[in-house]
């Protein structure tokens, strides 16, 4: 089967003038309400993990099928170092994580030796790794509303 490159769009807006720091972005027929950290939803860099642990969810049932791997269930943390300096006042390292790191837990009577085969492709084909590993082009701009 051959694949062809997908566009994928969301739109945000402010819902509200009295919370400017709060969005919603809608992708297709669903919205997704985004805040800041310890707001009223959450933050997009707490998104951003969450989209890591929902990708390794998906990409993991796909590989396992593949491999003939049942996994009867699957648990996913992921823990982000963040320091607000650079966010918040322009100065420090880095504005993103300064690192991240993945713990699955799952429920399977796959060996040990099949898992560590089943991890390395499932992080090879993860799109969001990918993209929080390999730089992606991101070509911002403005225009007036």
């Amino acid at each position: 089967m051959a694949y062809r490159d997908q566009v994928i769009t969301v739109v945000g807006y402010r819902p509200a003038p009295d919370k400017p720091m709060k969005m919603v972005v809608k992708s297709g027929a669903h919205e997704i309400a985004v805040d800041k950290l310890g707001g009223e939803a959450p933050s997009p860099i707490e998104y951003l993990l969450a989209s890591l642990a929902g990708c390794v969810n998906i990409v993991g049932e796909i590989v396992g099928r593949e491999m003939g791997i049942r996994i009867d269930d699957m648990r996913i943390e992921v823990v982000g170092v963040f320091n607000a300096a650079k966010l918040m006042t322009g100065a420090g390292e880095r504005a993103g994580y300064k690192d991240i790191s993945v713990k699955i837990y799952a429920k399977t009577d796959a060996s040990s030796e099949v898992l560590r085969e089943w991890l390395r492709r499932v992080e090879e084909r993860c799109p969001v790794e990918d993209n929080l590993t390999v730089s992606t082009p991101i070509k911002v701009s403005i225009e007036r509303l």
